[in-house]
């Protein structure tokens, strides 16, 4: 296959992304409890440096130790700073070339109770007695993230994604159903405020023009009240607000927009297609279509990894039409997505993106969408392929026997 479009690079912020093929943040499970990366954190990206794409995602690093969605992941502080900058150095031994971007998460009414009480944005009559923060602990909040992120510019990083998707802390002031009565909430400007506040603080404080500042978002959630919706009591697809987000987002000097979509604890097939649910793949290319056409900036795509060499659901005949890769030139060539963000398929294959790019293709490990990491996730088990990768193809036959069991 002719792949002219995914081999280009292009311009983000001050800097240049050698391809158009993005590794997204994938969690894996394997830091130490206080969130530092470990010798096989660091064994997991040196190989996903081998592969060479435009842009590395760091896994999705917990701005503070108390907001954390499970344990073993990363947390980046003053105390686990050196091993971020030896991350990042073992990375670029590997690949000088791939840009570094740190994505900064705030689990927020997601966090485990192992480690603090879950704290909302706002209430819901669904969720009783959660924490809603108070405006100081939405100050707080922001200056927990601003601080991470000039620690992710101390520790080497190109940039950084602050994660506003998946129903995480930062996109729950963006739901129509945030009802605060404060500054951050109610109308449109006020739900985006922790937005506005929280970009501009990171770039009054790190002294790097060139440093990147991106956002992950949910066009659609399929929540009442969520992203993509056009109130607080409505779960209807109305994407006319979050296109508006994403240009206020271009006009306040963002550099890209990463998009996903979904709620983490909800509808993971809006997130992660798979074969009971092949659809979700279109819709996410509809939806990163629709924050495209509303700005010029950098989008990064997703919905890829399901689609592996043609072999999957979709309605379509001929698979050769419906492949991962022939979607990605499609994609790109029609200007309805800059960037091809892949996930699963990084974790089948970390070397993917070399592999495509030197026009191996057949050499892919393609991922199956079989679930296996992601039931290694939802166990709090470190995360690698259960396809291709025998030890963790062990750890979930240990994990599966143990229920069995039980």
């Amino acid at each position: 296959m002719l792949l002219h479009s995914i081999s280009k690079s292009m311009s983000m912020g001050g800097r240049v992304v050698p391809s158009r093929i993005v590794y997204q943040p994938t969690e894996s499970n394997n830091c130490t409890p206080q969130g530092c990366p470990t010798e096989i954190t660091f064994n997991r990206y040196e190989a996903l440096a081998a592969g060479f794409p435009g842009i590395i995602h760091i896994e999705s690093i917990d701005v503070t130790n108390e907001t954390q969605v499970r344990s073993n992941r990363m947390v980046l502080n003053e105390g686990n700073l050196s091993g971020f900058s030896e991350l990042v150095r073992r990375i670029r031994a590997v690949n000088g070339q791939s840009l570094i971007i740190f994505q900064l998460s705030h689990a927020g009414r997601l966090s485990d109770p192992a480690f603090k009480a879950p704290a909302a944005v706002y209430a819901r009559s669904d969720v009783p007695d959660i924490h809603v923060l108070s405006t100081f602990e939405v100050e707080q909040a922001r200056e927990d993230f601003v601080a991470c992120a000039v620690l992710s510019w101390k520790a080497g990083a190109d940039g950084v994604d602050f994660k506003q998707a998946h129903g995480f802390l930062a996109d729950d002031f963006l739901h129509p159903a945030n009802n605060r009565s404060d500054q951050y909430g109610g109308s449109f400007k006020n739900r985006t405020r922790f937005f506005r506040e929280t970009y501009h603080e990171m770039r009054r404080r790190i002294p790097d023009a060139n440093f990147i500042i991106g956002s992950r978002i949910s066009p659609f959630e399929g929540i009442p009240g969520g992203c993509g919706t056009a109130g607080p009591d409505e779960i209807l697809e109305d994407l006319s607000e979050i296109t508006a987000f994403a240009k206020l987002m271009e006009r306040e000097g963002i550099d890209f927009i990463n998009v996903s979509a979904g709620y983490a604890a909800a509808n993971l097939e809006l997130l992660l297609p798979t074969a009971r649910y092949p659809e979700g793949v279109p819709r996410l290319f509809s939806w990163t279509k629709a924050i495209k056409q509303a700005v010029s900036i950098p989008v990064i795509g997703s919905g890829y990894s399901y689609l592996r060499d043609g072999q999957n659901n979709l309605f379509i005949s001929e698979p050769k039409k419906k492949s991962l890769l022939a979607f990605a030139e499609y994609n790109i060539s029609h200007g309805y997505v800059d960037l091809i963000g892949i996930g699963r398929q990084a974790i089948a294959d970390p070397l993917f993106a070399k592999k495509v790019l030197d026009k191996r293709e057949s050499e892919v490990n393609w991922c199956t969408a079989c679930g296996g990491c992601g039931m290694l996730l939802g166990s709090n088990k470190p995360i690698g392929c259960t396809i291709y990768d025998p030890k963790y193809r062990e750890i979930l036959a240990k994990l599966n026997s143990d229920r069995s069991e039980g």
